[in-house]
């Protein structure tokens, strides 16, 4: 009887990643720290007693995002995927420009995906019929809307922790450019 492995099943999908992986599974086990008849094991569809432990599952993924894998995050996805779930990269802004140009320029690009996702999926829609192929083509542009919006909200929440202002000290030193007179009517409410 022949296995059939799905995209959608985080089990397959980290098995078939190994087996992608450059040398296979032979060349995956040594950097795991185990032999290569365990790994075959806790690999294997059905198996119980031998499984493997979310670390280990990570490692796995880990190796194979370090070395290229355009695959690596499957197992990921298809977890994300059977609770319902959507992972996307978390961008790296802390030491990036926080200026409002850079924040404009990052919700520019979410709206720039989101348009090109439009694009194509009208594109592909025009003859009333989707096909695979067409897919291929749009589903990326797709996936790529999350990263992008998470992208400007990361510039947002690290403008908003770079400009937390201290309790109790007052406004206008962070150069508001308002009066003290107008910052102290607006807290009495006048």
């Amino acid at each position: 009887m022949t296995y059939h492995y799905g995209e959608t099943n985080q089990h397959d999908c980290i098995y078939n990643l190994a087996r992608k992986y450059a040398g296979g599974i032979e060349a995956l086990a040594p950097r795991l720290g185990m032999s290569v008849k365990l790994l075959r094991k806790k690999l294997a569809p059905g198996e119980v007693r031998n499984q493997l432990s979310f670390e280990e599952a990570t490692a796995i993924m880990e190796i194979c995002a370090a070395v290229g894998m355009r695959d690596a995050l499957y197992p990921l996805h298809a977890m994300g995927f059977r609770l319902g779930q959507i992972c996307a990269p978390i961008p790296d802004v802390d030491h990036g420009d926080l200026s409002q140009e850079a924040i404009h320029t990052a919700a520019i690009g979410a709206m720039r995906q989101l348009a090109e996702a439009m694009a194509a999926s009208s594109d592909a829609m025009m003859d009333d019929e989707l096909t695979e192929t067409e897919l291929e083509t749009i589903e990326p542009k797709i996936r790529g809307i999350l990263p992008a919006v998470c992208k400007w909200l990361e510039r947002i929440r690290a403008r908003a922790r770079r400009d937390r202002k201290p309790p109790g000290v007052p406004k206008n030193i962070f150069g508001s450019g308002r009066s003290d007179r107008a910052e102290e009517l607006e807290s009495v409410g006048q």
